[in-house]
């Protein structure tokens, strides 16, 4: 909460637009093809059927146009994730490593590793991440913590 009134408010969202207008031209490029298809795609293909994106009723419709926006940034983070877990699952049992994957959260993978792996995984688990899209026009980062417990890996 930003303690502001409405107006102040679309004050803000007036001057971020005007600074980055791309963003609104790729957010109306979107909502538009989403009406035209009646579904948004990741990077990688996987659609989102939005049935309500040419309803009649306009809080049903602003509810679908909001998920064709986020839907093909979230689910591509969604399927790089899952891609980064095949790849690493994989890397694991090729290396025959004690390294055990045993969490995922959002963006993030947790790992229990033995005290000798520790430098091993610290640089070959971002490696095979970052490497799941070749085809991505950014490059992909991943960060490592290292810590007893999930918290202190933070």
């Amino acid at each position: 909460q930003l303690d502001i009134g409405r107006g102040e408010a679309q004050d803000y969202i007036a001057l971020y637009f005007s600074r980055y207008p791309g963003v609104r031209d790729f957010m109306e490029r979107t909502r538009q093809q989403a009406r035209d298809r009646g579904y948004v795609e990741t990077v990688f293909g996987r659609r989102l059927y939005l049935d309500n994106i040419n309803a009649r009723n306009q809080g049903l419709r602003a509810g679908a146009e909001r998920a064709a926006i986020n839907a093909p940034m979230q689910g591509t983070a969604a399927d790089l994730i899952k891609l980064a877990m095949i790849e690493v699952q994989a890397m694991l049992e090729r290396e025959q490593r004690a390294t055990k994957m045993i969490m995922q959260v959002h963006d993030e993978l947790v790992f229990e590793v033995p005290e000798a792996e520790i430098g091993w995984a610290r640089e070959a688990v971002p490696r095979a991440m970052a490497a799941v899209a070749p085809q991505m026009k950014v490059p992909l980062l991943a960060e490592v913590g290292v810590g007893p417990n999930w918290d202190q890996a933070h």
